[in-house]
């Protein structure tokens, strides 16, 4: 009997140990770390506002492979909310509190017990292409919980979290930031066109290899038609609400565009809308109502933000596109079809003048 005695008191003493020593332990706790990322601030912060992106590169997504997750509301936005359940970090839930745009995310985590805790990223610009990107995490510990954060390195965990982050934002490839590129390609698609045609004969212009082929009038009227089908949707996407969430789903550079659109070993046939009659007798004509044409498409490209462009994304027969792609495929259409005309000029049968 009196061995269990002892045995109860012992048992007691250890229970007791860490409870009489969470009393003298701080509630608080924190964590942080900073990181320089070789990217520029906008991009970075484009990536770091979804609670998504997390699995990606968060420590604790990467301890449970078999986590499982619920969320509400839009991310990347104030009041979303993702509900985690894992048997090895435990539940949990972090919901967006505030988003200063291209500054700072800020959230509340609860982690299954006491108060919420805050988390924050914060970015400040170091250069044009070198941003840093502080993450930290603040809250209290009820008692006797408390005692869990003398074993608690936090500040590791948000270091290789942010060594993660600064692989995967690194690594991936940069949106093209610079308007002048597509307005580069418009001039050049262009010329390249006008140098085609501007100093064909009306025979020439309306020759058929076959009458199930197309003339050069033919497609310098289709381009012009086609260029107005699609302006007019760029605008339709651009009274859409921006969703820059849809962009990890895009697989395709800008330049995978331009070579996709361009590549004339694949042939397509055109919507019976977009069949041209072949009513240009001369190219001048055509390049003139092709040049007078791109003038507001011209005023758009140099007037519409390029994040307003690239955080609009919509479905493409390549699948998601971004609405500056969109815009680089127009161009591209282009000069598709100056590759076909020249096609056409190199037949055995095409007139001398």
């Amino acid at each position: 009997m009196k061995t269990l005695k002892k045995i109860l008191i012992a048992v007691l003493i250890i229970i007791a140990i860490p409870l009489i020593a969470a009393l003298f332990v701080s509630k608080d706790f924190k964590g942080a770390s900073e990181i320089t990322i070789n990217k520029p601030k906008q991009e970075v912060f484009d990536y770091v506002k979804y609670v998504e992106n997390q699995r990606h590169f968060g420590v604790w997504f990467q301890m449970d492979k078999d986590i499982t997750t619920t969320s509400t509301g839009t991310d990347g936005t104030e009041g979303y909310k993702m509900e985690w359940k894992s048997k090895v970090v435990g539940d949990g839930s972090q919901t967006i509190t505030k988003v200063f745009e291209n500054d700072s995310v800020l959230s509340s985590l609860y982690f299954g017990y006491g108060e919420p805790a805050k988390g924050s990223f914060k970015l400040k610009e170091l250069s044009a292409n070198e941003t840093s990107v502080t993450w930290s995490v603040s809250g209290k510990s009820p008692y006797p919980f408390n005692l869990m954060n003398l074993f608690m390195d936090m500040n590791e965990s948000f270091e290789e979290g942010l060594e993660n982050l600064k692989k995967v934002v690194e690594a991936q490839e940069s949106p093209k930031n610079n308007t002048t590129i597509a307005l580069d390609y418009y001039q050049e698609t262009l010329d390249k066109l006008s140098n085609s045609v501007n100093e064909l004969s009306e025979a020439q212009l309306h020759f058929k290899a076959t009458d199930s082929t197309w003339s050069i009038s033919q497609c310098l009227e289709h381009i012009i038609i086609t260029e107005d089908m699609i302006f007019g949707m760029i605008k339709g996407y651009m009274e859409q609400p921006e969703n820059p969430e849809r962009r990890t789903e895009i697989k395709l550079s800008d330049d995978e565009i331009i070579a996709i659109v361009t590549d004339r070993s694949e042939k397509f046939k055109a919507p019976e809308a977009l069949i041209a009659k072949g009513k240009y007798a001369d190219g001048k004509t055509a390049i003139s109502d092709l040049e007078t044409q791109r003038v507001d498409v011209l005023s758009f490209i140099k007037n519409t933000p390029i994040e307003a462009l690239r955080n609009r994304v919509n479905d493409s027969p390549v699948g998601a596109t971004d609405t500056y792609q969109s815009l680089l495929f127009m161009a591209g259409h282009t000069a598709r079809h100056t590759l076909q005309i020249e096609e056409i000029k190199t037949n055995t049968d095409f007139p001398k003048n």
